[in-house]
């Protein structure tokens, strides 16, 4: 199947403006009833016991084709025997799952008189999700950490394809200043704080923060001269500023990770937590054509340990190398690798079990790129916006 037209587009919620919906390029887009509800776009992350429900009120069956973008609801879309679904999953819902503890410990809705009803709220999402995981056809997973996810979660093979990364965005920069940088929303799970840490113990070495968010200010309050907090700064200032650094560093632990792809694009090492995309994205030293440094332990020694490691290894880092690397998420590899995708399973020969099969073998091959479009086919997303 040629992906060449514009498909209809199905969602929960839709939080975009005008300009940023355009961008998006759909047909048709079609909103949930949850959109409908006082207040949604301040509270729709309460809606959850709601979404199972909505996701399933769409009626797609006129479709051949549909291709889910989920990281909780996405996958679970009805689908009748005459239809093709391939889901992409961002994660399995994390605060159902894996991190339900550390989400009920800081929610206030997990006390009486709510805390029973989120509870079993929580239960509920589970044996929905679990029992979905049987509708896609093929699952694919954006990393290495979320394919293990889908595999222990829901019983599946998939294979990975990672996120497209729009690296012309950040040319090749061979020449780098003395300094370090971290840009991200600085909020807790993204541990800036060990970074910040760090770095009060290594006084020579300049670092830039960039990015804002509520850790801001306890970030600062306990930060020494040699850090210096950008804020928020425009996207070619930020582009400008991870090229010319020394090297970018990710202490925290996501999916995939494209901040760092990006840098790589642009010839930055990463010094980054060995955990989640990471180590799809960074060849460490010790391998061909090293691309940064991955540390094991997400502590203020082990951070200083990895940067020091880099200092006396940097020479044989280059940024050629890390720009090519880079290469492997590009948009148009992505493409490739999903058009390659929609070919197999749109053939008259395609069997789940045979698919499954050989997705224990390695990834899919590539063919030529093409744009991302479906013919006759519907995207089912998680909330614009």
């Amino acid at each position: 199947m040629d992906v060449v037209g514009p498909s209809d587009l199905f969602t929960l919620f839709d939080f975009l403006s005008d300009s940023d919906r355009k961008r998006l390029g759909a047909a048709n887009i079609n909103v949930s009833h949850l959109s409908k509800l006082p207040f949604v776009e301040k509270f729709y992350r309460y809606s959850f016991p709601l979404c199972p429900n909505a996701i399933e009120s769409f009626d797609l069956s006129p479709y051949d084709l549909v291709i889910s973008s989920s990281a909780a609801f996405a996958k679970g879309v009805i689908i009748h025997p005459h239809q093709k679904h391939i889901a992409y999953i961002h994660t399995p819902a994390r605060y159902a799952w894996d991190q339900t503890f550390e989400y009920l410990a800081k929610t206030r809705f997990s006390k009486f008189p709510f805390g029973p009803f989120l509870a079993h709220s929580l239960h509920r999402l589970r044996l929905w999700d679990a029992r979905t995981a049987h509708g896609p056809d093929v699952f694919i997973a954006n990393s290495t950490i979320v394919k293990r996810r889908i595999e222990q979660i829901y019983g599946r093979q998939s294979i990975v394809i990672h996120p497209p990364v729009d690296t012309q965005q950040f040319p090749l920069c061979e020449e780098k200043d003395d300094y370090y940088v971290v840009a991200s929303r600085l909020v807790p799970y993204k541990r800036i704080d060990l970074i910040v840490d760090a770095f009060s113990r290594l006084p020579n070495k300049r670092l830039l923060v960039v990015g804002d968010g509520p850790d801001k200010q306890r970030l600062m309050t306990g930060a020494t001269p040699n850090v210096e907090f950008r804020g928020h700064v425009p996207r070619r200032e930020l582009v400008e500023t991870i090229r010319r650094a020394k090297a970018f560093i990710f202490a925290g632990c996501e999916d995939f990770g494209i901040v760092m792809a990006e840098a790589l694009a642009a010839g930055t090492p990463v010094i980054a937590y060995r955990r989640g995309g990471a180590a799809d994205i960074v060849t460490p030293l010790g391998q061909e054509k090293p691309t940064g440094i991955l540390f094991d332990r997400q502590d203020q020694a082990t951070v200083v340990e990895a940067i020091q490691q880099f200092e006396a290894n940097k020479a044989s880092i280059h940024a050629a190398d890390c720009h090519m690397k880079a290469q492997a998420f590009s948009v148009a590899a992505f493409q490739s690798r999903f058009q390659n995708l929609i070919d197999a399973v749109m053939a008259p020969t395609f069997t789940r079990g045979a698919f499954e099969e050989a997705s224990r073998a390695g990834p899919a091959r590539s063919v030529a790129p093409v744009s991302l479009r479906a013919r006759t086919g519907v995207e089912a997303l998680e909330p614009v916006g």
